[in-house]
């Protein structure tokens, strides 16, 4: 699966969180792939900002992991990753455990960035197990 939420504002300064996830089926891997190669087949997405393409990108969350994983598995992976990388500037990208993370803001939100990640995981979360 790829699940990833994006911060993003429009040209009329509309700004929210849209998310998005993705399945990949059965297919196994020994190195997640990165999105842009194989980011799978569109399952979910939760769109707070209508105005889809264009868009800035103020921040985004990017999680790649096998289908089946049960999200309370992905998260100390996250924590993990995010301990690994909190020194380092943004964007931080990584691999834990087979399952891949990418982190990016802008610099005004990675001043509170723990802020904006708990935003982004709680979008990925909703989008991943939509109600």
């Amino acid at each position: 699966m790829y699940v990833t939420a994006h911060r993003v504002r429009t040209r009329l300064l509309v700004e929210g969180i849209n998310a998005y996830l993705y399945a990949h089926g059965g297919y196994i891997w020994q190195t997640p792939p990165e999105p842009e190669i194989e980011s799978g087949e569109l399952v979910h997405s939760m769109l707070t900002v209508a105005e889809v393409g264009g868009n800035e990108v103020r921040s985004f969350l990017d999680i790649v992991a096998p289908d089946g994983m049960w999200w309370s598995e992905l998260r100390p992976r996250l924590m993990r990753f995010v301990d690994s990388n909190r020194q380092s500037p943004f964007p931080w990208h990584g691999v834990v455990d087979g399952c891949l993370f990418r982190l990016g803001m802008d610099q005004q939100l990675a001043r509170v960035w723990q802020h904006e990640l708990a935003h982004l995981y709680h979008a990925c979360e909703i989008v991943h197990h939509p109600a």
